[in-house]
């Protein structure tokens, strides 16, 4: 018996470990920590051994054990996202020969098993490290010696059995809910204390068996739900603008201006000055062509720009309405560059004309009807933008 108590210390120094590491490990994603229950059938490949001397009741006697089926029930909770302790039983009633006796023995223990996850949620393999204390029933009450004319010698039953567990398992998850098929390889160390079935003098019986299983992992209680998503944040209360005419209250020294109105930083309607309409600056039919009389009153407008050398403006053309829409945007756009050209070319700084806009049909200040109003339509104008 001196292999027993150092082999069950180790595997109780382990479990302890498993224990320690589980209270400073973290969880890298939530997990189910829901209680299972997990039914295997299992098969157990026996090993043989022999023990005594021949100074004991029976000499050396040599124990043959059949492989058998069985079976394990495991309860267990995951710890964290490495780490599920077990409580586990098993059960197997292998026909076990002694001499010429033989008979099927009951074999069972009940321990506890550490299931160690590298990589849980990628690779459902894990490692076992477990320990069970249990008894061994031989199946008959006397060794029959062969040879010694005596008959069957009496012995004892249910002798005290330690099991210590090493492995390898593997989990396939079937649903959503969380019912898994379980499959695990075991290799069992078995200690038989002999003296309880032989009487002294005999050394414990010590086995090398091979356990394998198959079964399911069933949760118990509903599946986690995920945690919900914290509501968002109220958004900062923004400064009021009662008239919307983008200057906050704080700041509108002139409140209730109608919406639409150009406002400047005060909030106050900006003074517009009307365009200046440039009458008699007139171009060939159907062309950007300047005529003759355009080119006189364009000679006035430069020396009036000449005189008023900061001022800035934009130049603007328009058409009436005979022709199609596109045409006489492209019309008005060529007459407005036919003027700019101009005014360049006989001394105005470019840097002055803030652009040209030909704007076609649109914003008529007459009639189309009529040959008058559509005169009035054709026209360039001159927005000061700045002065």
């Amino acid at each position: 018996m001196k292999f027993k108590q150092p082999l069950t210390a180790g595997v109780a120094g382990a479990l302890g470990l498993a224990f320690a590491g589980s209270a400073m490990a973290q969880m890298d994603t939530p997990q189910d920590k829901r209680f299972y229950v997990a039914p295997m059938v299992s098969y157990g490949f026996f090993d043989n051994d022999t023990v005594g001397n021949d100074g004991s009741s029976f000499g050396s006697l040599s124990t043959d054990n059949d492989d058998s089926i069985g079976g394990t029930l495991a309860i267990g909770k995951p710890i964290n996202s490495w780490l599920n302790l077990e409580l586990f039983g098993f059960y197997f009633n292998p026909e076990q020969r002694v001499g010429n006796s033989k008979a099927d023995a009951d074999l069972y223990g009940f321990g506890l098993d550490a299931l160690f996850f590298p990589a849980r949620d990628t690779l459902p393999v894990y490692g076992i490290l477990g320990a069970a204390w249990g008894k061994t029933d031989p199946g008959f009450n006397g060794v029959d010696v062969a040879g010694d004319g005596q008959g069957p010698i009496g012995i004892g039953d249910d002798a005290d059995t330690d099991f210590l567990d090493a492995g390898l398992g593997y989990m396939y998850q079937l649903n959503d809910y969380g019912l898994a098929v379980r499959a695990e390889y075991r290799y069992r160390y078995t200690t038989v204390d002999s003296a309880d079935i032989y009487g002294a003098g005999y050394e414990d019986q010590r086995y090398d068996d091979h356990i394998l299983s198959l079964g399911l992992q069933i949760p118990l209680g509903a599946p986690p739900t995920a945690a919900a998503e914290p509501a968002p944040a109220p958004a900062p209360a923004q400064p009021m603008d009662s008239d919307g005419d983008g200057v906050i209250d704080a700041n509108d020294q002139c409140p209730g201006t109608p919406r639409g109105t150009e406002v400047d930083a005060r909030g106050c309607p900006i003074e517009k000055k009307a365009p200046i309409v440039l009458k008699g600056v007139t171009f060939e039919f159907d062309s950007a062509k300047l005529t003759m009389q355009a080119e006189n009153r364009l000679n006035n407008v430069v020396d009036a720009l000449q005189a008023s050398s900061e001022v800035k403006f934009r130049i603007d053309g328009y058409t009436d309405s005979i022709g199609t829409e596109q045409y006489n945007q492209g019309l008005s756009q060529r007459r407005v560059d036919s003027v700019r050209q101009y005014l360049i070319q006989h001394g105005v700084t470019s840097s002055r004309i803030t652009g040209t806009q030909g704007h076609g049909e649109s914003n008529p200040v007459a009639t189309n009807e009529t040959a008058a109003g559509r005169a009035q339509n054709r026209r360039v104008e001159l927005n000061v933008t700045e002065q």
